[in-house]
C-alpha cells in the first residue's frame, strides 16, 4: 500500500501528486515503525478529522475514507511484519 501511494503507475499523475503521495506514505511508515511518540503523532494525523489530511489526499488524489479503511486493516502491526504482505 505504501509502495501503491508513493508511486504512481499512471502517466497523468503530476509531480505536486507524487509529492503528496509521498507526505502521506511516509506518514504511514512513521505510523507504523517509529518509537511511541512520532507514532502518536502520525497516528492522530492519520485518524483524526482535519482539513490539514482532507486538502493533502484531496492533493494526492487519495479517497480519505478508502485510506482509512486500508489503514484500519493493519492497525497494530509494525511495519516489518506487513513488508511480506506488501511484496
Amino acid at each position: 500500500m505504501i509502495r501503491e501511494m508513493a508511486l504512481a503507475t499512471k502517466l497523468e499523475m503530476t509531480a505536486e501528486t507524487l509529492l503528496w503521495r509521498g507526505v502521506i506514505a511516509r506518514t504511514i511508515q512513521v505510523w507504523l515503525s517509529k518509537p511511541l511518540r512520532p507514532k502518536r503523532e502520525a497516528e492522530r494525523y492519520l485518524f483524526e478529522n482535519s482539513a490539514d489530511l482532507s486538502s493533502v489526499c484531496a492533493s494526492a488524489g487519495i479517497d480519505i475514507v478508502r485510506m482509512r479503511t486500508c489503514l484500519n486493516k493493519v492497525r497494530g502491526r509494525t511495519l516489518p511484519d506487513l513488508l511480506p504482505i506488501a511484496t
